[in-house]
C-alpha cells in the first residue's frame, strides 16, 4: 500500500487533475489511499465566506465565484468521465453560510464543515476519473479519530489505525480516495486537522496502514536546503531523518507540515516529497535509513514573532515559576516556539508568534497579578518583529566549530543576535534575529555553508582614468572570479553629479551612457536603501575619486556597513583624530578599510608593512621614491635633459597631472610618506613632514600651466649644476622621502650606488625599510607604482581583501 498525497496547487484546474489522474496511474502499484487537499485556493474562498457571513454582509459575490468555479471543474469532468457519485452537498453549505450570517456568530463545528468543503468536492472529482468501479471513497470522518477542538485537532493514531482497517474491509478496492484535512471526534462530529493539514491526514493514514511510503506531491521537487523563494542557489536535499525534518518543519521550512513527521517517524513510514509538475526528478525522501556524511543538512527561517522575557527577584530559586509561565500560556493556545533561560534563573525569555501576543500578555499579567503587585515580577519585556534563524543537521555533533561559523556568519550580515538556543541532539541550532534582517542572515549563512561563492557588492565612486580601468579589469576578470567560486557585482557608478544604480548589475558596455542620464548624485541613504531593498551583505564603497567631501564621509560609511577601499588618499591623511577614528570604526562595525594603493599604487607596500609590524617588528628607519612621476623626471635629469626638457618629456608621456605642479610641490610624497609613518606608529600631522619642492611655491604660484612651463627652463641652470656635481661624486639625484627618528622628510637626495634608490628611474617606485627583522641590509620593495592600470589592479586586489574567508 502506498499513500499519495496531493496538495492544492496540484488540483487547482481541471488541466492539474489529469495529471494527476495520470500520475496516480502510474505511480501507485498495485494499492494505494490518494489524500487530496482542495482545489488550490479554494479553502481560502470558503474561509472568506464563513468571515463574511459571521461579520453579517453580502457574500453574494464570494458565493457565485465559488459556484461557478466548481460548476465548471464538475461539468468538464462528466463531460468526458460520467456522472459524479459522492457530490457534497451545496446546499447544506449554502445552508450554514445562511445561518452563520443570521446569526451573525460561526460555531467552531460550522466552520469545520465550511473550510473542509472544498477537499470533498476534490474527491468526488478524482473518484469519478479514476473510474467508479476501482477507487472506493474512503470518508475520513470514519477513520480518523481526533481529540481537542473542531479547528487543530490532535489524532489518536491507535484508534485510527482500527477504523482505517475496518472501513477498508467494507469497500475492497484497488484506489481509495480521501479527503485530507478532517477526521472526527467522540460525538462523530467533523473536525478539522489545521490549515494545511492535508499532510497530516495523509501522513496518519501511512502510519495506520503501515504504507510502502508517505508520497506528498506538491509545487516544488522536494525540501530546500533554504527558502528558493529568497535564495537562488538553494538546492534540493536528497534525504532527511525524520529528526532533521522536524526541526525544519517546526522553523518554518513550507514545504512540511509541521505534525507530518512524528506519524510516519513513528510507524518508520519512508516519507517522500515530490513535484507533481516534474514527476521524473526525484523527490526528498524523509527515513531512518542513514544517507550521506553533510556536516549541515539546510537552513530554515521563521518570522513574524516576537520574544517576551519574564524576570524579577521572585524568578530566582522558586521552584515552579517556569511551570506557572508555560502553564498560563498552555490555557489559553498559545504556541511556545522557542525557550531561553538565565543562567542566574532571573528570567526566562521566550518565543511566541506575533499574532498571538496580545493573549500572551494577558495571560501572563493574569497568572501573576499577584507578584506583579508586590515587586517580585517585573513587567513583562516585549521584542517585536522577530525571526528565528536555524542550523539543521544530524552530523553537525560530530563536528567542531559549525556554532561558531553559524554565529560568525550572522556578524558577517551585521546582524545582531538576540538569544540562542540548542538541542541536547546538536541537530538544530537557533538563533533569534531581527525580523528585517532575516533574509540577509540565512543569505550569508547559505553562502558559507553550502554555495561557498562568496559575494562581492560594489558601488565605484569616481569615473576618471583609474574608475574607467577598473570597470575594465572587472568584466575581464569576471571569468577568473568564476573559477575561483566568487560573485562579483558592480551594483552602482557615481561621478561628481551623477549616481546609477542597477539591482540587476551594472552593464559594463552601456554604464557610461546608463551613468550620464541620472539625474540625481551620491548620497549615502540611497546606496543604504538600495543595499537593504536588494539584501546585498558584502557591500563595498570604491573611491577612486580625489575628492575631499567623499574622503571625509569614510567614517559614515563604515558605521553603515559598507567596507571601503580608497585610492583616495585625503582621509589618510586628515587629522591624526580622524585617521584613528576611521580605524576604531572599522574594527567596531567589523569592516574593512583598506588603502593600498594609497602608497604603490600597484605596489604590495602597506600589506607588507602591516605583517611586519604585526608581526612585532620595529620600524629603524625608512627611504624611498615614491612618486612614478619624479622617478621619471629625475631619471630623465640622470640622461642629461635639463629640468624643463625632463618635465615636458613626462608631461606628454602621461606620467604627471594635468598640472605639473601638482607633482613638482612635493605634497603627493608627503601625503604618501604620512600613511608609511602612521602605519609604522608614528602620531604625525601633514604639517609635521619636512617638504623640500623640486620648485618653490613662489615660483610655481600665480600663473597658468602654460605660463608655468614657458619661464621653467629659468631653473634649468642650476638644477643643471646639481645634478653635475651629484655625478662628480659617483651619485644621481632622487627625490626621496625619509623616516629617521620619528621625522619625516621629503626632497631631493643624491644618493650612490650602494643605496637602494641609486637604480630608480623610469616610473618605477622603490622602498627601503629598515627594521629590528630586516637589518643592516633592509627589506626593499620595488616595482613601478604609476598609471591608472596598476592602481587599479592594486583597488581589484583590495576588493577581494573583503572577502571573509
Amino acid at each position: 500500500m502506498r499513500v499519495l498525497k496531493f496538495g492544492g496547487s496540484s488540483l487547482a484546474d481541471f488541466k492539474c487533475l489529469r495529471q494527476v489522474q495520470n500520475l496516480i496511474l502510474s505511480q501507485s502499484g498495485d494499492e494505494a489511499l490518494i489524500v487530496l487537499s482542495a482545489p488550490g485556493g479554494m479553502t481560502d474562498q470558503l474561509v472568506e465566506l464563513a468571515e463574511l457571513a459571521e461579520q453579517g454582509v453580502s457574500y453574494e459575490e464570494q458565493w457565485q465565484a465559488l459556484e461557478s468555479r466548481v460548476k465548471d471543474l464538475h461539468q468538464q469532468v462528466e463531460k468526458l468521465y460520467g456522472a459524479i457519485n459522492h457530490w457534497p452537498d451545496f446546499m447544506a453549505l449554502a445552508n450554514k453560510l445562511a445561518g452563520v450570517k443570521l446569526l451573525q456568530h460561526c460555531p467552531a463545528q460550522i466552520r469545520a464543515f465550511i473550510i473542509s468543503f472544498g477537499e470533498r468536492v476534490s474527491c468526488a472529482l478524482m473518484q469519478t476519473m479514476l473510474g467508479g468501479s476501482q477507487a472506493s471513497y474512503l470518508d475520513a470522518t470514519r477513520c480518523i479519530l481526533t481529540s481537542g477542538g473542531y479547528l487543530d485537532a490532535e489524532v489518536d493514531l491507535k484508534a485510527s489505525k482500527s477504523r482505517f482497517a475496518s472501513a477498508m474491509r467494507e469497500q475492497p478496492n484497488k484506489y481509495y480516495i480521501m479527503p485530507g484535512f478532517t477526521g472526527c471526534n467522540q460525538q462523530g462530529a467533523l473536525t478539522t486537522l489545521g490549515r494545511n493539514g492535508s499532510d497530516y491526514s495523509a501522513a496518519v493514514a501511512a502510519a495506520c496502514l503501515q504504507a510502502q511510503v508517505c508520497q506528498i506531491w506538491t509545487d516544488v521537487d522536494g525540501v530546500f536546503n533554504a527558502d528558493p523563494r529568497f535564495i537562488s542557489k538553494a538546492t534540493k536535499v536528497d534525504w532527511l531523518s525524520y529528526k532533521e525534518a522536524m526541526e525544519l518543519s517546526y522553523f518554518g521550512a513550507k514545504v512540511l507540515h509541521p505534525k507530518t513527521i512524528l506519524p510516519c517517524a513513528k510507524a518508520g513510514v519512508p516519507c517522500e516529497i515530490k513535484n507533481t509538475h516534474n514527476p521524473d526528478v526525484p523527490g526528498s525522501v524523509i527515513s531512518n535509513k542513514r544517507r550521506g556524511d553533510e556536516q549541515v543538512k539546510a537552513l530554515s527561517s521563521l518570522d513574524e514573532l516576537a520574544m517576551l522575557t519574564v524576570s524579577g527577584p521572585g524568578m530566582k530559586g522558586k521552584v515552579g515559576m517556569a511551570s506557572r509561565v508555560f502553564n498560563a500560556l498552555a490555557q489559553d493556545n498559545v504556541s511556545i516556539v522557542l525557550i531561553t533561560q538565565s543562567s542566574c534563573e532571573f528570567s526566562i525569555s521566550f518565543c511566541v508568534h506575533e499574532a498571538d501576543l496580545n493573549l500572551a500578555l494577558s495571560a501572563l499579567e493574569s497568572a501573576f497579578e499577584l507578584e506583579s503587585q508586590a515587586g517580585l515580577i517585573e513587567p513583562v519585556q516585549v521584542q517585536r518583529d522577530l525571526a528565528i534563524v536555524t542550523l539543521v543537521g544530524d552530523n553537525m555533533k560530530a563536528h567542531k566549530g559549525l556554532a561558531a561559523k553559524f554565529f560568525a556568519s550572522l556578524a558577517q550580515a551585521q546582524v545582531n543576535i538576540v538569544a540562542i538556543a540548542q538541542d541536547s541532539t546538536e541537530s538544530a541550532i537557533s538563533a533569534v534575529v531581527d525580523g528585517s534582517l532575516c533574509n540577509d542572515a540565512v543569505k550569508v549563512c547559505h553562502e558559507n555553508f553550502f554555495t561557498h561563492v562568496p559575494s562581492i557588492d560594489v558601488f565605484l565612486l569616481g569615473v576618471g582614468l583609474v574608475g574607467q580601468e577598473l570597470i575594465k579589469q572587472l568584466q575581464k576578470q569576471q571569468q577568473w572570479l568564476q573559477n575561483r567560486n566568487i560573485k562579483l557585482n558592480l551594483y552602482g557608478v557615481a561621478n561628481s553629479r551623477q549616481l546609477y544604480l542597477n539591482a540587476d548589475g551594472v552593464p559594463f558596455d552601456t554604464w557610461h551612457s546608463e551613468l550620464e542620464q541620472q539625474q540625481a548624485g551620491f548620497a549615502l541613504d540611497k546606496l543604504e536603501a538600495f543595499v537593504k531593498a536588494n539584501h546585498l551583505i558584502n557591500p563595498v564603497i570604491v573611491d577612486c575619486s580625489s575628492s575631499q567631501q567623499l574622503a571625509e564621509q569614510y567614517c559614515d560609511f563604515l558605521e553603515a556597513g559598507f567596507h571601503v577601499v580608497a585610492a583616495n588618499k585625503k582621509a589618510n591623511t586628515g587629522s591624526y583624530t580622524y585617521y584613528q577614528a576611521l580605524n576604531n570604526a572599522a574594527q567596531r562595525k567589523q569592516r574593512k578599510f583598506l588603502y593600498e594603493t594609497n602608497v604603490g599604487a600597484g605596489l604590495p607596500v602597506l600589506d607588507n608593512l602591516q605583517l611586519l609590524f604585526g608581526a612585532g617588528d620595529e620600524l629603524l628607519s625608512f627611504n624611498g621614491v615614491l612618486s612614478g612621476s619624479l622617478s621619471y623626471m629625475f631619471g630623465a635629469l640622470e640622461d642629461g635633459l635639463s629640468l624643463s626638457e625632463a618635465t615636458a618629456k613626462a608631461k606628454v608621456n602621461g606620467f604627471t597631472e594635468p598640472d605639473p605642479r601638482d607633482d613638482l610641490s612635493g605634497t603627493d610624497v608627503a601625503r604618501k610618506l604620512l600613511i608609511i609613518a602612521r602605519e609604522s606608529g608614528l602620531a604625525l600631522e601633514l604639517s609635521d613632514i619636512e617638504v623640500e619642492p623640486v620648485v618653490s611655491d613662489a615660483f610655481a604660484s600665480g600663473t597658468s600651466v602654460d605660463e608655468f612651463m614657458a619661464k621653467l627652463p629659468e631653473l634649468d641652470h642650476d638644477f643643471a649644476q646639481r645634478v653635475q656635481a651629484a655625478a662628480e661624486q659617483g651619485q644621481v639625484l632622487r627625490y626621496v622621502g625619509s623616516i629617521n627618528n620619528g621625522h619625516c622628510k621629503v626632497g631631493i637626495e643624491a644618493v650612490d650606488k650602494a643605496n637602494a634608490l641609486y637604480d630608480i628611474r623610469d616610473g618605477e617606485n622603490a622602498l627601503a625599510i629598515l627594521s629590528q627583522y630586516y637589518q643592516p641590509r633592509p627589506f626593499v620593495i620595488r616595482g613601478y607604482g604609476a598609471g591608472a592600470e596598476v592602481t587599479s589592479a592594486g583597488v581589484f586586489a583590495d576588493i577581494l581583501k573583503t572577502l571573509s574567508r
